[in-house]
């Protein structure tokens, strides 16, 4: 068997956001850079979509679909009528077509210009029930952010309460940006369905792209091997997930859902004498201080979690209540059965990896994404040191400070996990701290 690099969720041009220029091509230079071996084709059920991948996958020996030297799996996102969002991957196009006739009747949208995330009026039970007569995986996306998700706040805590009897026929679940195995692994809900760390990617930006992947023990990029990698039978498994440490993810933290400040707590440099009610706030952050700040937080998390806790900053800006959300790290406390993470023995290992151009950005101190200088020194570590996933995971450290000390010495700082980070939320994507 071999080792492949696999990112199993993605976009379309068709679905809303997303970059105008992500097409095989693009996508194809962006795996080549990062060591990708397999994608997601992204919005597969979108007719214009459909038909561009149609004309240009050929199929391999093995049943594979592939473009020139990347492989891809038919995959597509969908939103049922609890609002959740599922991943679902196609064993061949005779499949996707057959899956666009069924969900037709039940979404208004399916063969639009945008529908590449189609809403389908069906429960979770009968949208899995609908993909497994046909022939495909599902499962759910993200499956903690506060929106559009299976276990974000006032909506389902167990998979079978989700699924109900169709839960059987679920083989995996997305963790997301803002979620990894030790975060999942305190729900005892989770401990027999398998982790996907997908991207979610809107662009074919190498920061995109990618930026969570899998890691295949299989014996060939088809769909029948990633199904028994999936349910772990024959000896296919996944060996490693890799992903943004939660805290970069956009919803680890509680915030506002008016002005999406972010919720912290701190200690105080000083005893003091006031309840949670009394905060500061700045820009992009309301920020208590406590003698006890772990305490604090717990208080504020229960009273969130019943939708009673209000934004103090928009209580005082626009005399509005507006409520707090929790974000992915308290709605598990929430609903989790574990303080610490249980994991099963068939888990693989995680990385809580940092995009490359984000290290570089970091260490260069420069905001912007596409900056050409943070280009350049991204294109020159290709260049000289190889893939990327390769540079984040595999190539000694020694070898990287040849090249560039100050990103070795990050590089080696999150494989140490030695970063601190300003977490993310409200849809802002958090920060590493670099005190090295």
């Amino acid at each position: 068997m071999k080792l492949y690099n696999a990112d199993l969720h993605i976009h379309s041009p068709h679905s809303i956001a997303v970059s105008q220029s992500l097409n095989l091509d693009t996508m194809l230079e962006t795996c080549r850079k990062k060591g990708l071996n397999i994608l997601g084709t992204g919005d597969v059920l979108q007719p214009d979509w459909l038909k561009y991948l149609e004309s240009n996958l050929r199929k391999d020996k093995d049943g594979s679909y592939i473009y020139k030297d990347v492989f891809f799996i038919l995959q597509s996102e969908i939103e049922d009528q609890e609002s959740i969002h599922q991943v679902v991957l196609f064993p061949d196009f005779a499949s996707v077509r057959e899956v666009q006739k069924k969900l037709k009747p039940f979404s208004k949208n399916i063969l639009d210009k945008w529908g590449g995330r189609p809403r389908v009026n069906l429960s979770p039970a009968e949208l899995v029930d609908t993909i497994i007569d046909c022939g495909g995986l599902i499962g759910p996306a993200h499956a903690f952010t506060p929106f559009k998700a299976i276990f974000r706040q006032n909506k389902f805590s167990t998979l079978k309460d989700c699924y109900q009897d169709a839960a059987k026929n679920v083989h995996f679940l997305e963790l997301g940006l803002s979620a990894n195995t030790d975060l999942a692994d305190r729900m005892e809900d989770l401990k027999e369905i398998t982790f996907l760390s997908n991207s979610d990617a809107h662009s074919q930006d190498p920061r995109s792209l990618g930026r969570e992947f899998n890691r295949f023990d299989i014996d060939n990029p088809s769909f029948e091997e990633i199904l028994l990698a999936l349910t772990r039978k024959n000896g296919r498994k996944i060996t490693l997930n890799v992903g943004l440490h939660p805290k970069l993810g956009k919803y680890y933290t509680m915030f506002c859902n008016k002005c999406r400040r972010r919720i912290l707590f701190k200690k105080a440099k000083k005893n003091l004498d006031f309840g949670f009610s009394q905060s500061t706030s700045t820009e992009n952050f309301v920020i208590y201080y406590s003698n006890d700040p772990a305490s604090m937080k717990q208080q504020y998390i229960e009273q969130v979690s019943i939708n009673k806790m209000i934004c103090p900053a928009c209580k005082d800006e626009l005399k509005k209540n507006f409520k707090l959300k929790l974000g992915v790290s308290e709605r598990i406390d929430v609903i989790s059965n574990y303080e610490v993470p249980n994991h099963p023995d068939h888990r693989p290992d995680y990385i809580n990896a940092i995009p490359l151009i984000d290290i570089i950005r970091s260490v260069k101190g420069i905001k912007s994404t596409s900056s050409k200088t943070v280009l350049k020194i991204y294109n020159d570590l290709i260049d000289k040191l190889g893939k990327e996933l390769e540079i984040l995971i595999d190539i000694s450290i020694n070898k990287i400070e040849e090249v560039n000390k100050d990103i070795a010495d990050v590089i080696n700082a999150f494989r140490k996990n030695e970063i601190s980070y300003i977490p993310g939320g409200g849809g802002t994507y958090g920060q590493i701290k670099l005190d090295l």
